[in-house]
């Protein structure tokens, strides 16, 4: 009997479908030490509790005033999962509407919380959702942001929402990690950029290769309609557009019906799976082409996974993600986040460091926690070109020498 019972509870959790995630305003459980004592704990004091061990009394008895010890504190509230005290110095409002970006809420909100753990210090931060980016949503968030008194806020929007929120009067700075400030016609000064500029990555690009003849691969979604856009402005010509509407495609029978020309390079404006699916089969179909290049929406571990030696020999990959904190990558990587990879992660990471630089008085063009500059309240973010060797991503040769690249020379590996 206990068995049935079993198995059909089983079968009902089974059964019952998805449900996307959402924030709950329900927050999270937290241990409270209570001061039972009527005298007061001094500084020394504190400091003897430490020395004993007596670590529950030094929680209890630990205030804000005891800012000497602040480090000592945050170090066992944390251990002992207790609400830490209120901190004005990093107050960080997100403002995510969740049926816009969908599962950027949750890369963007576990990539501020992964920071602030690295920095060791007190933090607050609260998620506002206006669900979506109107304008009434966006104004209504921002008004309850404000009454909260954060002056801070890190805003994953698309161009769009920010056109919307520059209409919307602040006092607040707002930190933008989805869009490039080049997209945006008019922007406030209190507004930072960290989003991609797919026009630099593409201009790199060109260089490497000699083909007059393009044939561009993408997809219906927003982002790949822009990158064609923005591909046709620099491959300047007659450019072979193909448009992968379908959910299955036989490729081989799609390769044939294109005939594309001896020669002829590829851009590949499609997530990863699609791209290694176009490589392999540009391969088995033993095609002519000169190379295969693509934005950073390639620079991911699925290709290293899903393509084959041959494949990816004349592919190459521009990337903006740097280097990091190892610490800050293993902390974002138990928040399922891969700050190697997601350039949303990396580009939070790097906002977020702004915003506690600045706190601290430090107002230049400059994050000197990932070595990246601004220009225009934009992140201008050194541009990598990279192949894949040995099942790795590599720095590629210089654009000179690109096309000749043979496989059996040894290039530069960027460990991240």
């Amino acid at each position: 009997m206990l068995f049935c019972i079993f198995a059909l509870c089983a079968q009902v959790v089974c059964a019952a479908p998805s449900q996307p995630k959402v924030f709950s305003s329900i927050p999270a459980a937290a241990n409270e030490m209570i001061d039972l004592s009527i005298d007061k704990c001094s500084q020394s004091c504190l400091q003897r509790l430490l020395n004993d061990e007596l670590i529950f009394s030094f929680l209890a008895r630990y205030s804000q005033k005891n800012s000497d010890l602040s480090d000592e504190y945050q170090q066992w509230a944390l251990f002992f999962n207790i609400a830490l005290p209120r901190s004005s110095g990093n107050k960080i409002a997100l403002l995510l509407p969740s049926e816009t970006i969908g599962r950027y809420s949750v890369v963007v909100a576990n990539s501020v919380g992964a920071y602030l753990l690295n920095q060791g210090r007190p933090f607050e931060i609260t998620v506002f959702d206006p669900l979506d980016e109107s304008y009434e949503n966006l104004r209504s968030a921002m008004s309850k942001i404000e009454k909260e008194g954060y002056t801070q806020i890190i805003a994953a929007l698309t161009v769009e929402g920010v056109r919307t929120l520059t209409r919307i009067s602040t006092y607040a700075d707002i930190y933008i990690p989805t869009v490039n400030r080049a997209e945006i016609g008019y922007a406030k000064e209190n507004m930072f950029f960290g989003g991609i500029d797919y026009a630099k990555q593409l201009e790199l690009l060109s260089h490497y290769t000699n083909a007059e003849n393009i044939a561009v691969f993408d997809e219906p979604q927003a982002l790949s309609q822009k990158l064609t856009q923005l591909t046709d402005m620099r491959f300047a010509g007659t450019n072979k557009h193909i448009t992968l509407e379908n959910q299955r495609i036989n490729f081989t029978q799609l390769l044939k019906t294109e005939n594309l020309a001896s020669g002829v390079t590829l851009v590949l404006n499609t997530q990863p799976v699609r791209s290694s699916l176009i490589l392999s089969q540009v391969v088995f179909n033993a095609l002519d082409t000169a190379s295969a290049l693509s934005t950073q929406v390639n620079y991911s571990p699925m290709l290293l996974t899903l393509t084959q030696n041959d494949d990816v020999k004349n592919f190459f990959v521009a990337s903006a993600i740097g280097a990091s904190d190892e610490t800050l990558k293993e902390l974002n990587s138990l928040l399922q986040n891969d700050l190697r990879y997601n350039w949303i992660a990396y580009a939070t990471s790097a906002l977020t460091a702004l915003i506690g630089q600045r706190q601290n008085g430090d107002k230049r063009p400059h994050i000197g926690a990932f070595d990246l500059s601004l220009n225009n309240n934009q992140i201008d973010y050194p541009i990598t070109i990279y192949q894949i060797r040995g099942g790795r991503f590599v720095i590629a040769p210089k654009p000179a020498d690109a096309v000749q690249f043979s496989g059996d020379q040894t290039p530069e590996v960027e460990d991240f």
